[in-house]
């Protein structure tokens, strides 16, 4: 397979803060020191490393033109993606994630995540291409096909792109938080390779009503289960980890390495296995560092 992408779908800054404890174990006070600011979000991480990877990697991106939106666009570039899609316009939507590491009363890693927007606000802002027009006139205007569309997001918009470049040829890759709505259910339809954690998709019976399909279920400690086409489901054994650090990533670590992966061996009955064994050794590397990309740094 050609080594070309084209992803759209969530597009974050994440801001990693570490909180350390002068008083240790007093609780308070402490000091909230910013490790990292960078563009974050399945979309934003696997079109990264992808492109770190030597792909040509187009992102489809409607950000808006603050300082946190010019700086997703900036480390897209700086990654090596080609943003002649990517957009910084007032209509457009920026997505703040700020993740802080702490301890517990315990003295255990937790981690809490604040979703905001530019200017303050609590609320994240993103925009994807509307279905009705934006979507079309992408379409109707691209010339040069990705071997792959990926989506992480089941925007009507995204749906449509789906649909449409899977019908022209590209290998189409789904990466959804949860199986809830006619909408996900819509977007599975239209994809080759489905793949969601046990965490957010604990019932896989929905899986029973696609054919031509490969699932993908990352299952934590308990490892990787997949099932191709009108095969039951195999498990391939978590690997171990010996240093964790952030695990905020992980995920699209796997996704992006799999990705690569299946593009080099071809997406068969006997490549899959050996193709999601790589993407958990990439995954397990990647814990060690903080951020979700650290592991390309490190």
């Amino acid at each position: 397979m050609e080594k070309s992408i084209i992803g759209t779908g969530i597009f974050n800054l994440d801001i990693v803060v570490k909180r350390e404890y002068p008083q240790w174990p007093e609780m308070r006070p402490f000091e909230d020191k910013v490790v990292l600011e960078e563009v974050g979000g399945s979309c934003g991480n696997v079109m990264s490393i992808l492109a770190w990877m030597g792909w040509n990697v187009r992102p489809i991106a409607c950000l808006d033109d603050s300082p946190e939106g010019l700086k997703i666009t900036e480390d897209l570039k700086r990654y090596g993606c080609d943003c002649q899609y990517v957009t910084n316009t007032p209509g457009g939507g920026t997505t703040i994630l700020r993740c802080t590491h702490k301890l517990d009363k315990e003295g255990k890693h937790t981690m809490s995540v604040r979703a905001g927007s530019p200017g303050g606000s609590r609320f994240p802002k993103r925009h994807f291409l509307r279905a009705r027009d934006e979507a079309q006139i992408f379409l109707d205007q691209l010339i040069e096909m990705p071997s792959l569309f990926f989506f992480d997001d089941p925007a009507a918009g995204n749906r449509l792109l789906a649909k449409v470049l899977r019908e022209r040829g590209a290998m189409v890759y789904f990466e959804p938080s949860k199986v809830a709505t006619n909408a996900d259910l819509d977007a599975i339809k239209t994809s080759d390779i489905i793949k969601f954690s046990d965490e957010n998709v604990p019932d896989v019976s929905f899986t029973d009503d696609f054919h031509g399909k490969l699932f993908i279920q990352t299952m934590g400690p308990k490892g990787v289960r997949y099932k191709y086409k009108s095969q039951p489901w195999e498990v391939v054994d978590a690997l171990p980890i010996q240093n964790v650090v952030d695990t905020e990533g992980a995920g699209d670590c796997f996704t992006a390495t799999f990705i690569n992966a299946i593009a080099e061996s071809g997406l068969t009955r006997s490549s899959i296995p050996s193709a999601i064994s790589t993407a958990m050794a990439s995954a397990s590397r990647s814990v060690g560092y903080f951020g979700s990309k650290g592991f390309i740094e490190g």
